[in-house]
């Protein structure tokens, strides 16, 4: 394999992967007013 295939089969599968990892790791940040507590609180000042 020349390093230039090297590189390419690298980039082609090392970035996917490397991207993948990441979201799977990384959580996701969920807004205050998204969460239940505030969602609850939103219910039960509609209902009063």
């Amino acid at each position: 394999m020349t390093g230039w295939a090297l590189c390419g089969f690298v980039v082609c599968i090392g970035l996917p992967l490397s991207v993948l990892i990441a979201t799977l790791v990384v959580p996701q940040l969920i807004p205050k007013d998204r969460k239940v507590d505030a969602i609850r609180r939103r219910i039960e000042n509609e209902e009063r």
